[in-house]
């Protein structure tokens, strides 16, 4: 008894939001969307860093180990020399160091200012993905959740049914023993009674099934217990019929999803037309050098050093790329189209996603009070029918018969039951209420 105690206080119970909440703190998929977000942001940034000044610092060291020969005129260093004779001589010091500073900055480059727009650009649309990967979530844990409870009290349905059949076997074996029924009668209820006990054992693993698959969505460790705290008689079905029909599927995350993508394929061919432009940039150096052919003179009191600086401007024109730029924006407009198109064929499915999960939720919801009433009649049949055995003025073929038919009510209840659930959830989705 104690170690039960334990275990059943070590299992952590959820409600459906306190779920949902921890399922938005350690959901992976979810994690993986944050993470996107915060690279987006360090890629605008560092694009934003292109733009600003570049700064370098060197320092060198070269040691000539074999000085290069030159040839050249031997007038130039004697005048006697003979026409046309040439002399060799080596330029240079064998040890030679240098220090310099360089800097350059951008004054004009169309494509970093669309580029850095692009960044920005992808970094909305991060935001919008990681909102999407927030709704996913919260439909599957919201599903499972659910599915959860079915579950739940389809075990407890049986268990109700076995207390019942048991009682019932009892009585017939003793109506058995006392002559007033067949040896077949006691082997009927007999067989019902283990048909429920293994339907128990399936309905037994489809919960645990169930809870592991709830536990993966909230992206919890499947080998945690768990308990939920809620029950299936708190869930809302009620909609707004002027909701749905007000409601603009333009507001849909998956659109704003096209269209981001849209804004960076026009984004991208700007940038490839800004390649025509010429680009100019700054530059300047500093620096310093010496040399000796002796290595101890570079750092002695003795050595020369020599400065050196300089700045410029650059201008890169460009002039004839064998028209691939052209073609280049010809492709990326054949992109842009295609975006186009999918984004109407989107829209155009979630118009008719929303009509579907509304028809859907009203047709299940239908269906949800015919099995209820079934299963009220069947419930009602199983007494009627049990009663009149026990007064003995029943077969026992019909209460079997009615216990079976009860049964059936059961399961199609419950199955009406979840799918007017899950109908119910996607049309939440439909309308973006899950976010």
């Amino acid at each position: 008894m104690l170690l039960t105690a334990v275990s059943v206080s070590a299992q952590e119970s959820f409600s459906l939001e306190e779920a949902i909440q921890y399922a938005l703190q350690n959901n992976e998929n979810l994690k993986i969307a944050m993470v996107n977000t915060s690279d987006a942001e360090a890629q605008v940034g560092e694009t934003r860093a292109d733009g600003l000044p570049q700064i370098n610092a060197n320092f060198g060291y070269t040691n000539n180990t074999q000085i290069p020969v030159n040839i050249v005129p031997a007038n130039v260093f004697d005048p006697n020399a003979p026409e046309g004779a040439t002399a060799a001589i080596r330029f240079g010091v064998q040890h030679q160091g240098q220090f310099g500073v360089n800097a350059s900055q951008m004054i004009w480059d169309g494509s970093f200012f669309i580029g850095l727009k692009a960044a920005k650009t992808l970094r909305e649309k991060v935001v919008v993905d990681e909102l999407k990967v927030r709704e996913d979530v919260i439909e599957q844990v919201t599903k499972a959740y659910y599915l959860v409870l079915v579950n739940q009290v389809r075990t407890n349905l049986i268990e109700a049914n076995i207390a019942t059949l048991d009682s019932t076997l009892r009585e017939t074996r003793a109506l058995y023993e006392n002559g007033f029924a067949e040896k077949i009668d006691v082997s009927r209820i007999q067989v019902q009674l283990n048909n429920l006990k293994a339907e128990r054992s399936g309905v037994d693993q489809a919960i645990l099934a169930s809870k592991n698959l709830l536990k993966f969505a909230m992206g919890m460790p499947v080998e945690t217990p768990i308990t939920l705290s809620e029950e299936l008689d708190n869930f809302d079905f009620e909609y707004s019929a002027s909701e749905v029909d007000a409601f603009s599927v333009g507001d849909r995350l998956e659109l704003q999803q096209v269209e981001f993508l849209k804004r960076l394929a026009e984004l991208d061919i700007k940038n490839t037309y800004s390649q025509y432009i010429p680009k100019v940039s700054f530059t300047a150096a500093w620096g310093r050098n010496t040399g000796n052919d002796q290595f101890g003179n570079l750092w002695n009191e003795n050595r020369q050093w020599f400065t050196n600086s300089n700045i410029g401007l650059n201008i890169s024109i460009p002039v004839f790329d064998g028209l691939r730029k052209k073609y280049t924006v010809e492709r990326k407009k054949y992109q842009l189209e295609t975006l186009n198109y999918q984004q109407s064929l989107l829209s155009n499915s979630l118009r008719q996603q929303l009509i579907n999960s509304k028809m859907a939720l009203d047709v299940n919801l239908e269906r949800l009070a015919v099995q209820e009433d079934n299963l009220e009649l069947a419930q009602e049949v199983v007494e009627v029918t049990r009663a009149k055995y026990t007064a003995g003025v029943g077969s026992n073929l019909e209460l079997i018969d009615a216990e079976q038919s009860y049964k059936v009510a059961e399961v199609n209840y419950l199955t009406a039951l979840y799918d007017a659930i899950v109908a119910k959830i996607d049309l939440d989705k439909a309308l973006g209420k899950l976010n």
